[in-house]
């Protein structure tokens, strides 16, 4: 979808690498996707992280990503899939082209996981501009969202300035079986910084 700062973060794109805190993110995310066990996978707003190739998802038999700044990523994918990730892209967005993305992301699936940033970026835009154009507190995301997808559920992310939510309801045991694998995601995580893990 074409918004107002294409052109910048193509021109970002072109000079420096981004995209990689969604694999910051995985150890929040994987479980959920695990427990939904889709077919196929699209990450909307993928930058250069190469995020959905790192999940760990038996399930997946088709990984997508799309990223409108990127040429090799522009082409946005013409079917439905099973699950949506959208990782620190929304901010990014002018508040007025929200309800619009938020729309093409639910024409594509009704399961995604959405996490955004809620405080400002450290980039800045050619124009002068933080590189975070929407700043908004947790509970104006989740009225946008459940706008789009009629459900919001809050989901831990554990992060300063930053919330989540899926865009589909999860039975208690859902919720338990969350619990667990976010628990071993988490000491892999940590035991794999100890060890000198580094992002580029």
């Amino acid at each position: 979808m074409e918004t107002r700062n294409i052109g910048a973060y193509a021109e970002l794109h072109r000079q420096r690498t981004y995209g990689n805190t969604a694999v910051r993110m995985k150890r929040f995310i994987e479980p959920w996707v695990q427990l939904a066990a889709p077919l196929s996978i699209l990450d909307y707003g993928a930058g250069q992280g190469g995020f959905v190739d790192l999940l760990d998802v038996p399930s997946l038999s088709d990984r997508q990503s799309y990223d409108p700044a990127i040429p090799s990523l522009s082409s946005r994918p013409g079917g439905d899939v099973d699950y949506v990730v959208c990782i620190d892209v929304l901010e990014h967005l002018e508040p007025e082209e929200v309800p619009g993305v938020l729309a093409d992301i639910a024409g594509l699936s009704r399961k995604a996981l959405i996490i955004v940033t809620t405080a400002p970026a450290r980039a800045v835009l050619p124009d002068g501009r933080n590189a975070h154009t929407t700043i908004r507190p947790p509970r104006w995301w989740k009225a946008r969202i459940a706008e789009a997808f009629g459900t919001a559920a809050a989901i831990p992310v554990f992060r300063k300035n930053r919330c989540g939510f899926k865009t589909y309801s999860s039975p208690p045991a859902e919720w338990l079986g969350f619990g667990g694998r976010y628990g071993r995601a988490e000491l892999a995580y940590q035991f794999w910084r100890l060890r000198g893990g580094r992002f580029r």
